[in-house]
């Protein structure tokens, strides 16, 4: 397969910037094209919200990992555009792009799922409908600003007018969206860049009041299979809309070196364990059949084993 698939770090907790310094110089010298990092409020792990879990701030821990390496991409997998007007999340990208070149950036952006960050800010959250309505209007208005610098938009969600990008950089971020719903995907293939593909919502739905659960069953239960469909749909959208086909990237829950326990898990797309000479031939054959194009993997995972043995 040799080194077709570009290896990404779902980065964990920054923590103190030296500690930072240090992890980010590991994943320059393995040799990683990038990092992520998640948007989130807070997330509930039980009814005492106070023992909630509450990530970093994306965008500033961004910052300094751009700021850190003078190579790694840096993106958000994915900012929430439900919780405020998007112009004001889009700039968060111009700037970093400004800073670090747009090439290195990556917008990902999102619906929101997690109705008690909404709760909190006395908002109500929008159905799935609606939020994927918002979600296609904030998509237009970031390709409209990356792409002509200026924006207007009458939108019954998002309204933009006469709306210069600011900064503007000489080189606009990629837009990167991440899901597996019909709808999703094919706002996708309309306006992304680059597609994360998750669980297919034809396995399983995402609740309101166990979403966490519901997602780990829904990506448990998807296939290579599922996902070839999805990216078969967004070739279709793009097409459609008389634009490049997005790249496709899928984040991994867990990679092991050691056989599956489980082998019904063993053909889930989402987890990786065996040899690296299987792993190679998995990833060979998902890259096939699904036109990956980089895999997305925990911090925690052995990340030089993975990009020495694996992916060359």
């Amino acid at each position: 397969m040799g080194s077709s698939l570009d290896l990404f770090v779902n980065l964990g907790p920054a923590g103190e910037l030296g500690a930072l310094r240090e992890r980010v110089a590991r994943l320059d010298a393995v040799g990683v094209a990038g990092v992520f990092v998640s948007d989130h409020l807070f997330v509930s792990l039980g009814p005492e919200r106070a023992k909630a879990y509450r990530p970093d701030d994306p965008i500033v821990v961004l910052a300094a990992v751009a700021a850190l390496s003078p190579r790694l991409a840096v993106g958000t997998l994915v900012a929430n555009v439900g919780l405020l007007h998007p112009a004001l999340v889009l700039r968060h990208f111009a700037q970093l792009a400004a800073l670090a070149g747009g090439e290195r950036v990556i917008a990902g952006l999102g619906a929101g799922w997690n109705a008690e960050e909404f709760e909190s800010l006395g908002q109500a959250m929008p159905s799935h409908s609606a939020r994927l309505d918002r979600l296609a209007e904030a998509c237009r208005l970031a390709r409209a600003l990356f792409d002509q610098g200026v924006a207007s938009l009458e939108g019954s969600h998002v309204v933009a007018r006469g709306l210069p990008l600011a900064p503007r950089p000489a080189s606009p971020p990629r837009l990167l969206l991440g899901g597996g719903s019909d709808r999703l995907l094919d706002i996708a293939g309309r306006y992304a860049d680059v597609v994360d593909l998750n669980g297919s919502s034809r396995r399983h739905s995402l609740g309101r009041k166990t979403p966490l659960r519901d997602d780990r069953i829904r990506r448990r239960s998807t296939t290579v299979d599922d996902l070839a469909a999805s990216a078969a749909r967004v070739r279709a959208a793009a097409a459609a809309a008389s634009r490049p086909c997005p790249r496709f990237s899928v984040t991994l829950d867990s990679v092991s070196f050691e056989p599956a326990a489980d082998e019904t898990l063993d053909a889930c797309p989402y987890l990786l364990a065996g040899e690296p000479a299987k792993l190679r031939d998995t990833l060979a054959e998902r890259a096939a059949r699904i036109g990956l194009g980089a895999i997305i993997a925990p911090e925690s995972a052995d990340l030089a084993r993975l990009r020495n043995e694996v992916l060359r």
